[in-house]
């Protein structure tokens, strides 16, 4: 059972992935939020992985990158 302030480590993984993609572009999450209809405030908490993320999304996320939600699925489950 997880509480409100025990964070999953597939949002972590998911949440790293995007916040090293994001910084490897050089976006700020500002940026981000505006590209995927997003708050910055939620870009950090995905980042940090203290929120879920629906699967529509983490597809929104992948079209402002430019890319797949497979990117940002890939090597999360063994």
């Amino acid at each position: 059972m997880t509480t409100a302030t025990t964070v999953e480590p597939v949002y972590r993984l998911i949440g790293a992935k995007i916040e090293q993609t994001r910084r490897a572009l050089g976006w700020t999450q500002h940026d981000l939020a505006c590209r995927c209809g997003l708050t910055r405030a939620s870009i950090a908490n995905i980042e940090l992985g203290r929120q879920r993320m629906m699967l529509h999304t983490i597809e929104d996320v992948a079209i402002a990158f430019q890319t797949t939600p497979k990117f940002f699925l890939r090597g999360i489950w063994l």
